[in-house]
């Protein structure tokens, strides 16, 4: 039995809308070879099954309209430009936004940010999910876009509100970027909110039984003797 994940806007028909994450496969992959050499042993990512499921699971929500990147040096910010005949009153449905900085520290923020500030891509998309289904909202899978979004979990069974996605930047600074309306903006992935216990266990593997206490005692770096099996020693 499927169930049914809805996308609602007053602006339907207007704009790009959310699709299956299926219709986004990258043209790199679809001309990918099924090998990179000759022999069958060599084969590419195209063969990967696990790679192709992650480009594939979920709903991609796409820019509902262009964006023009570029880094005003003499303000030091970024801008993110959309077209200016856009009516007036939507303007702020679409734009992009600044997200409060001191709401992440800057440890958690990631790495490699080339613009040392927050920013919130608008989502003109209400997501609804049946009672007990969430939605995952994260970056689109396995692809090398300008941006990286801020991951987060909404239950979106309750949640009736538009869920805007906060993100860094991170291409170079210098390059001028478009970001395409209707090209991958955040991959959307519902799930079941079950609760789960976790279980840890062995199996006896008879031939690598001699070597795992070597393996537990060497497992780190520096310092086993001292953490494994020395004594502290006091003469006085």
């Amino acid at each position: 039995m499927s169930l049914n994940i809805k996308f609602i806007s007053p602006f339907k028909g207007f704009i790009e809308h959310p699709k299956p994450s299926i219709n986004h496969i990258p043209f790199e992959f679809k001309k990918l070879q099924n090998y990179w050499g000759s022999s069958v042993k060599e084969k590419t990512v195209k063969k990967c099954i696990p790679f192709l499921d992650s480009l594939t699971c979920g709903y991609i929500i796409p820019f509902p309209i262009d964006y023009q990147f570029y880094y005003d040096r003499d303000e030091q910010k970024a801008i993110f430009k959309i077209n200016k005949n856009i009516p007036y009153e939507f303007v702020d449905d679409f734009n992009v936004a600044g997200h409060n900085e001191g709401q992440i520290p800057k440890e958690l923020r990631h790495v490699h940010r080339t613009v040392e500030a927050i920013f919130k891509f608008k989502n003109p998309w209400v997501i609804k999910t049946p009672p007990g289904y969430s939605c995952i909202f994260t970056q689109p899978f396995n692809r090398n876009l300008p941006f990286k979004i801020i991951d987060g979990i909404v239950d979106t069974d309750k949640y009736d509100l538009p869920i805007n996605f906060p993100f860094y930047w991170t291409n170079k600074i210098d390059n001028p970027f478009l970001l395409k309306s209707g090209t991958p903006m955040v991959l959307v992935i519902p799930f079941k909110r079950d609760s789960w216990r976790m279980r840890i266990e062995s199996i006896k593997t008879e031939k690598l039984y001699e070597s795992l206490p070597l393996l537990k005692y060497f497992s780190k770096i520096y310092d086993n003797y001292r953490n494994n099996s020395w004594s502290k020693k006091q003469y006085k």
